[in-house]
């Protein structure tokens, strides 16, 4: 008897692997994790668990990746049903979404801030290839809805836009902690290291905003 599985058997393993990995993370650092405990916990061997991803970083790069194109995808579907927006109403859902993401969505934010200093370095790059192209793809579409709802900023800009967000958020969570080593404090006290994320990442992104905005719409209104 073959026990070679279906397509959407597969499909369903690699998603019980998934899970298990992404609530390891909501409770353990990434270095705290083994493919081992992830195999034992999702109920496969430790050899089935290598041939969905071959590193750990490999999956856990695909967590990233799958896990954004989610995100995007449920914001262009509630963006889609909704009025069409000035730029001072943009910056007010994309400064409240930023809100959203670092509160609702902390597991994705933390796992997106390892992505060049730790998953990169072993990722499968076939397997990351093709989810930075579906990812691509999701923001694309996500550009798409946004330029559709403000008169005359252009769809590379709108899908921009959470490039520059996604890049504030990890570069401040990159200069948090800077008081504390390997999760101690330290004897000094560093003030003005300490970051409060959400605040800070608002505040920077709006500038962001205010920028951009101003300078793609007059461009555009000379053109017109």
């Amino acid at each position: 008897m073959s026990n070679t599985l279906s397509p959407t058997a597969k499909q369903a393993k690699a998603q019980q692997i998934a899970r298990v990995a992404w609530q390891l993370f909501e409770q353990q650092a990434f270095t705290d994790i083994s493919m081992a405990q992830i195999a034992r916990q999702a109920g496969v061997a430790k050899g089935t668990l290598f041939n969905y991803y071959p590193t750990k970083e490999s999956l856990f790069m695909t967590l990233l990746l799958t896990g954004y194109q989610r995100y995007f995808t449920t914001l262009t579907a509630d963006l889609a049903k909704g009025p069409a927006l000035t730029p001072t109403q943009l910056k007010t859902r994309l400064l409240a979404e930023t809100r959203t993401l670092i509160t609702d969505h902390a597991t994705l934010v933390r796992l997106n801030a390892l992505r060049g200093p730790v998953l990169e370095r072993h990722a499968d790059r076939e397997q990351t290839q093709q989810g930075r192209q579906d990812l691509y793809a999701a923001n694309l579409a996500l550009g798409q809805t946004v330029a559709a709802k403000v008169p005359g900023l252009s769809v590379a800009t709108a899908s921009h836009l959470f490039v520059s967000q996604s890049a504030i958020i990890s570069g401040l969570m990159n200069l948090a902690g800077l008081e504390r080593f390997n999760h101690t404090s330290l004897a000094t006290d560093f003030p003005i290291f300490q970051i409060d994320l959400e605040t800070e990442a608002c505040q920077t992104f709006g500038y962001y905003l205010d920028g951009i905005l101003e300078e793609e719409l007059h461009a555009n209104s000379k053109r017109s």
